[in-house]
């Protein structure tokens, strides 16, 4: 059998690549750097520089180095002001002011893994470890395991596939047929509750859909582990449960053609 050809990245898939260098343990790179991490050339690292650079993804920065760019900024304000799911999200949480809440937070669907996108903190004694713009695996935590469990069937065997070892650490399962009876049993419960990220908190977590069979975010309400008893984890199930279904609905009847500002949704995929 003839191999199939491997895909070849293109200049600008290579050039966002070197985004992905930029962390916080290492917030700056001069070209020597990059071309060192890269193994490019001299002439074609300063073409993937200047294109990004172009772009206003990456500025100069001192000692030579060029660091993330203003255009990202620009970029984060857009979907904070026009994204659907807070749009409509915030002002219900607004709502929401029930003293059991220490913080709320909703995070997205992006790829695969989590992205925290708000995050909102009520009591001023909780300690959060959770923070806007942080990843966590799918495995990882409430607010992740709850969108893992309702994924297609399809890409959650995928996932499966390309992550056993994970799982089974995580202690979801041995094997495929454990790791789908226990997202069975999470989709059935309806939300998921842990301590995973902070052991200081409790979180319980619960799906939002923006289309009847896509999970593209979950909603997370969380207290301080040390006040909180199993019957204030049951009342705050339910107020998340119910909160984060006041979301799907709207969500399900948006129609970007009644305004000028469409829907960014996350598709869920599995990068496998």
């Amino acid at each position: 059998m003839a191999r199939k050809p491997e895909h070849k990245q293109s200049s600008a898939d290579k050039a966002l690549k070197v985004l992905d260098l930029f962390t916080e343990d290492f917030p700056a790179w001069t070209v020597e750097m990059l071309m060192k991490e890269l193994d490019a050339t001299r002439a074609t690292t300063y073409r993937y520089v200047k294109v990004l650079y172009d772009a206003g993804l990456l500025a100069t920065g001192a000692g030579s180095s060029y660091v993330l760019g203003p255009r990202i900024i620009q970029l984060d304000r857009q979907i904070q002001r026009s994204d659907p799911l807070l749009q409509i999200a915030l002002p219900m949480l607004e709502e929401e002011k029930s003293p059991l809440i220490g913080s709320k937070s909703i995070s997205s669907l992006y790829g695969d893994q989590v992205l925290s996108v708000y995050v909102e903190k009520c009591d001023p004694d909780i300690f959060l470890t959770m923070q806007r713009g942080r990843v966590f695996p799918l495995v990882y935590g409430a607010p992740s395991r709850i969108i893992l469990a309702h994924l297609p069937p399809y890409q959650m065997k995928n996932f499966y596939i390309a992550n056993a070892e994970d799982i089974a650490c995580a202690h979801l399962g041995e094997t495929w047929e454990d790791f789908r009876t226990s997202m069975q049993r999470l989709r059935k419960q309806g939300y998921c509750i842990g301590s995973e990220i902070n052991p200081t908190v409790v979180g319980i977590s619960a799906p939002i859909f923006h289309d009847k069979s896509a999970v593209s975010a979950s909603l997370s309400y969380v207290r301080r582990l040390e006040i909180t008893s199993d019957a204030q984890k049951a009342e705050l199930a339910e107020l998340v449960v119910a909160a984060a279904d006041r979301i799907s609905k709207q969500l399900l009847s948006y129609r970007p053609e009644r305004g000028t500002r469409g829907p960014v949704f996350t598709t869920p995929r599995m990068s496998v």
